[in-house]
């Protein structure tokens, strides 16, 4: 019942204990503006949208470790490294973290799940789902060659250019070989 309140729920928490919602088998799932982010909102082209995620919460007995799986959803507007436009970018990010304590207790994870250390008992549930983000955007974002608007000018700068501008230094070189060895 506690899981269908929360989900059902408006308001989500500023911070969560990870350790906690995994002891009790939590759920939580909602939605953020994305212009609420600024760190992620620094490296899109706008800031319009929504994430939308849906984080459920386990714990390991064996291991004695909690985990967090789930996904994050968003649809963002980034730039074109190629044509300095914006592009759309759907993110469908799968998330399987292991909380652990320090960096000697991540090799117990399972393989495919990210450490997520946390030096405190709660962290911000908004700046974890930020970081995943960010985390899933490419390095350089480009359209396809066929639709970028700059394909077509890249193709007409490559084909006016013709010879290597080293053409002409090479030329040199071969000249002033041929003539040492006469």
């Amino acid at each position: 019942m506690d899981t269908l309140c929360r989900l059902m729920s408006p308001d989500l928490p500023l911070t969560i204990e990870p350790k906690r919602l995994a002891r009790n088998g939590e759920v939580i799932a909602g939605q953020y503006a994305i212009h609420d982010m600024q760190r992620l909102g620094g490296l899109l082209h706008d800031q319009t949208g929504q994430v939308i995620f849906r984080l459920e919460f386990t714990f390991d007995e064996r291991r004695n470790i909690p985990f967090i799986s789930g996904e994050i959803k968003a649809q963002v507007k980034i730039q074109c490294q190629r044509c300095l436009g914006g592009m759309e970018l759907k993110i469908n990010n799968p998330v399987y973290l292991g909380i652990v304590a320090d960096c000697a207790e991540s090799i117990t994870l399972p393989d495919g799940c990210e450490p997520l250390q946390t030096g405190e008992a709660s962290l911000s549930l908004q700046g974890m789902i930020e970081d995943e983000l960010i985390l899933a955007l490419p390095i350089s974002a480009m359209h396809n060659a066929n639709v970028c608007k700059a394909t077509e000018l890249i193709n007409e700068i490559n084909n006016k250019t013709g010879d290597s501008p080293f053409a002409a230094l090479d030329k040199l070189t071969r000249k002033s070989c041929t003539n040492r060895r006469n």
